[in-house]
């Protein structure tokens, strides 16, 4: 016979995981657009700038609404948002492909696909924006603090596996017809809000009518934490968007030779994040000094390899230093963040954080190509400074905050 300590055990385990699948979910909805709207915008005659614009659309969407929804998290909780976010991503995806679907048969026309389209997008990330800082808040109030930093691993391991599945799923499943991604997509985040909504309780949340105290994001002090992870996501995306150019100027490769390294190297740095994130932080419980230190050691060392090593080995050695580091540094950055407000603050705090996240997204492609266009080595070298600024920072916060850290 089960006892009710046994229940209560198994069925915190089960809501860990199916919240953590959400995140899996989420980043597939968020990464599997790029393999599967280009080619289908082009068949129907969108231009690549209006293209472009359908997805530059929902990253500036998510940077405001992720801001808006630590509010409305704190008042019908944290589960209920996470169905909100997780219905409505399920929702618009299957409307677009539905969309999409009537402008390839030529029902709708190219302008009135565009509208639609942008229109869905825009909701797209209305919703899916609560998701992530829900499932933060939800999964730090039912972890105690020693294993804080392991919690956070997981949710950037799992929404990190989601980012690399996404492309593969669009590329499979448009097998079976262009828009056949966006309805089998569709069915799996619907999945995945049913089940929160069948096995997901909250019993920790209490609905807050009254605004909490506002967070001093100075005095905590938050900011600087908040600084250093838009500048971790910026470097993430900035590298993605510039290895392509690297590797095709250092080595004088084609366009589908390019793609090919590409894709090893890409492949190179998600997985030792993943390894990182998933097995060395949980496996042994390092705290915020040893895993911003380590990132940050092992980003700068990404950066001479990638400065000193002209083989492609060294490309994909320094791909795999800058994912571990990343790995470090991600959980490092957030649980410090987690551990300046409090309990009654934490929506606020990761709704900021995925807002400033989406903003280090949208910047570190335009940056870091623009540095490029300087010199081959200059990004490298600016992300190599940006790095010690950033322990730099830690440092002097780390100094004011001993009770803390």
């Amino acid at each position: 016979m089960i006892n009710s300590d046994t229940y209560s055990f198994f069925n915190e385990r089960l809501s860990r995981w199916l919240l953590l699948f959400c995140l899996v979910a989420v980043g597939i909805g968020q990464s599997f657009i790029f393999t599967s709207l280009p080619p289908i915008g082009r068949e129907i005659g969108l231009a690549d700038v209006r293209i472009s614009t359908l997805i530059t659309a929902g990253a500036a969407t998510f940077v405001v609404a992720a801001f808006l929804w630590g509010g409305i998290i704190n008042r019908i909780g944290r589960v209920r948002s996470v169905i909100i976010g997780m219905s409505c991503y399920a929702l618009t995806i299957a409307l677009t492909g539905f969309v999409l679907q009537e402008a390839l048969a030529k029902n709708l026309s190219a302008e009135q696909t565009y509208y639609w389209v942008f229109t869905l997008r825009i909701v797209f990330s209305l919703g899916i924006a609560g998701v992530l800082p829900s499932i933060q808040t939800y999964l730090i109030a039912h972890t105690d603090i020693k294993h804080r930093s392991s919690t956070i691993a997981m949710i950037g391991a799992s929404f990190s596996i989601g980012m690399i599945l996404g492309p593969a799923f669009a590329s499979l499943l448009s097998s079976l017809g262009l828009t056949a991604p966006f309805y089998i997509i569709a069915f799996l985040a619907g999945c995945a809000a049913l089940f929160v909504v069948l096995f997901v309780k909250d019993k920790k949340h209490v609905r807050q009518f009254e605004r909490p105290p506002a967070i001093n994001w100075f005095k905590e002090p938050v900011m600087p934490f908040l600084g250093m992870s838009t500048l971790a996501i910026l470097s993430v995306t900035g590298i993605q968007q510039i290895m392509g150019f690297l590797i095709q100027d250092r080595f004088q490769l084609d366009v589908a030779q390019t793609t090919h390294q590409l894709g090893f190297a890409m492949m190179t740095m998600s997985c030792f994040s993943i390894l990182v994130q998933m097995i060395l932080v949980p496996r042994f419980q390092l705290g915020v000094v040893t895993l911003i230190f380590s990132g940050v050691v092992m980003g700068v060392l990404a950066q001479l390899a990638f400065i000193l090593l002209d083989s492609y080995v060294g490309i994909l050695f320094a791909m795999g230093l800058f994912g571990a580091g990343f790995g470090f540094l991600f959980p490092g950055i957030v649980t410090a963040q987690t551990l300046l407000v409090k309990d009654d603050q934490q929506s606020r705090l990761a709704s900021m954080n995925a807002s400033m996240q989406g903003l280090g997204a949208a910047l570190g492609p335009v940056i870091l190509a623009s540095l490029y266009q300087l010199g081959q080595l200059v990004p490298f070298l600016g992300l190599m400074f940006a790095l010690l600024f950033m322990l730099g920072v830690f440092v002097y916060c780390k100094s004011k905050l001993k009770h803390v850290f």
